[in-house]
């Protein structure tokens, strides 16, 4: 499975996973370049990068986008992303910062490709369908939101569940533990947003 992390300018300190390729969408080329990350490409206006613009064209192959375009660097990066063929594409460093950009990238794993997935340092975030799922303890909490009406079981948490129907009007299944050394899901029908969450103070 080919993996590719998409680094936002809003990224701090970007994880290093094993196996994946990254790139730098606008100023976050320079979050990659200063934990001397390599990048097969950088992409966006650059408008937030400064004078820095020049040496994130040399270190990599570059794609400069108008200021003035009908689609978000982000965005811009996710379609380079799917046209180099990766299979999962994580979108780092996008849950924070402003609430519309945070909205629209959300906007981008419910309705352009369910392959997405969006971390910071904090959550983790990604569309399940159905089928079993093992998740390890790497959050404190796991969470639930039905993007349509659903039925899912859930153990080895704090709260299990067993062939729960769930609405989209549902919200009692966020904020659960993992009690064990990892839990199982299993949705049986319907699709969720999973959620992975650490308090945000710790």
């Amino acid at each position: 499975m080919s993996v590719i992390v998409l680094v936002s300018p809003l990224s701090r300190q970007v994880p290093l996973l094993e196996g994946a390729d990254y790139a730098g969408v606008d100023a976050g080329a320079l979050c990659c370049m200063r934990q001397g990350i390599p990048m097969v490409f950088a992409i966006g206006d650059f408008d937030t990068a400064g004078t820095e613009k020049t040496r994130i064209a040399l270190s990599t192959e570059c794609h400069v986008l108008p200021c003035r375009k009908n689609e978000t660097d982000m965005e811009s990066a996710l379609l380079e992303a799917k046209a180099r063929g990766y299979d999962t594409i994580i979108l780092y460093g996008v849950l924070q910062g402003r609430f519309d950009h945070t909205m629209a990238n959300l906007y981008l794993l419910l309705h352009r490709d369910p392959a997405i997935w969006l971390m910071d340092e904090k959550n983790r975030v990604r569309i399940i369908g159905k089928g079993v799922y093992h998740i390890c303890k790497e959050y404190r909490y796991l969470s639930f939101l039905a993007l349509e009406d659903s039925c899912i079981s859930e153990s080895g948490v704090s709260y299990p569940l067993t062939r729960r129907q769930i609405s989209v009007q549902d919200i009692y299944t966020i904020s659960n533990e993992i009690t064990a050394s990892s839990a199982r899901i299993e949705v049986h029908s319907g699709r969720l947003l999973m959620m992975e969450c650490d308090d945000q103070h710790e």
